[in-house]
């Protein structure tokens, strides 16, 4: 994991205006989208129950687009680990292609782990950690989503306490950005524009990170550990 994290740090500084690039062009329209849209299910909220039901959709979207989101990162690290360079049109490429089977992947594990997170938060974790890494498989691999599932389960039951780890270290990631977004836009302004601006910026920033950061430690496993291959 340690090695993962240099490769990732080596990547993400020495490309940066790649991985920006694809941040501003990728991540930014889809973060607006997320934004856009709860705040449509937030104006209908007016008692406990559908507070309840907004936080439920906030949860299951932003799972759904964050998953998605990934993808252009993985690509990323897939043409760099294999020749050195990338190619931004192969990368925008390869996004549009596997986008919308990724999505619907991810409505329905991201359905299946906010309920069991909402009711009970150990199933819903864990449905997380088995199908966390399908995504990063499908790329990685070329295969289709769904036939990434199986590898995804092999993996997180080899390593999946540091997957539960990495989760949760996204997690609170995510959780500290929104506290440092409020903290430092409260002390200056009470703009809600200014604190949205700010937590967007700083997942501009980080979210590439840790995503390039897991395809290199799933990478990373899978030259060390290849993976039996499935029967015709």
């Amino acid at each position: 994991m340690i090695l993962s994290f240099k490769d990732a740090f080596r990547l993400y500084t020495g490309r940066f205006e790649g991985v920006l690039l694809l941040s501003l062009t990728i991540v930014l329209p889809l973060l607006l989208g997320i934004w856009f849209l709860n705040n449509i299910v937030y104006f209908f909220v007016f008692d406990e129950f559908t507070s309840a039901i907004a936080d439920f959709y906030y949860i299951f979207l932003t799972l759904s687009v964050l998953t998605i989101a990934q993808v252009p990162f993985i690509e990323m690290v897939k043409i760099y680990a294999e020749e050195g360079e990338y190619k931004y049109r192969h990368i925008y490429y390869v996004f549009i292609t596997t986008a919308f089977s990724i999505f619907l992947f991810a409505i329905a594990v991201s359905l299946a782990a906010t309920v069991g997170t909402l009711f009970f938060i150990i199933p819903g974790l864990i449905l997380l950690v088995f199908f966390f890494m399908a995504p990063y498989e499908a790329i990685l691999s070329g295969k289709s989503i769904w036939k990434s599932i199986k590898p995804s389960f092999a993996f997180a039951k080899k390593k999946f306490f540091p997957l539960l780890f990495i989760i949760l270290l996204i997690s609170l990631v995510e959780i500290i950005i929104g506290w440092i977004g409020m903290y430092l836009i409260y002390s200056v302004t009470a703009s809600l524009l200014a604190q949205i601006t700010v937590q967007m910026l700083l997942n501009l920033i980080l979210f590439p990170f840790l995503s390039i950061w897991v395809a290199y430690y799933y990478l990373s496993w899978k030259e060390g550990h290849q993976l039996a291959p499935e029967a015709h």
